[in-house]
């Protein structure tokens, strides 16, 4: 009898164990993630604010990468806002890679 409930009490601490673990992993994890941001040498990208008159055009000159192609800055910044065309509004968010 004594034997069966040292069993129980050492199952039950493993059990006890294993959740902690696996609640400090779940814990932790998204921690880690956010303080990795984004990898060294590629900043961020850069919210631009679309004004009266802009255009991609005019955009991906004054905020893209310096001796950049502008064709592929304006194809980039097409597919990273999920634009299907050239038409942007004043009052529009977009995000421009700087580098």
């Amino acid at each position: 009898m004594a034997q069966q409930s040292r069993d129980a009490l050492r199952r039950r601490r493993k059990r006890v164990l294993l959740l902690v673990l696996v609640a400090l992993v779940l814990l932790v994890s998204p921690l880690f993630a956010l303080s990795m941001g984004s990898p060294a040498g590629s900043p961020a990208p850069a919210r631009v604010v679309v004004g009266p008159g802009d255009t991609l055009w005019d955009l991906a000159k004054e905020y893209g990468p310096p001796n950049a192609d502008l064709r592929q800055v304006v194809r980039e910044m097409r597919e990273t806002n999920g634009l299907d065309g050239s038409l942007i509004r004043p009052g529009q968010v977009l995000l421009i890679e700087t580098e």
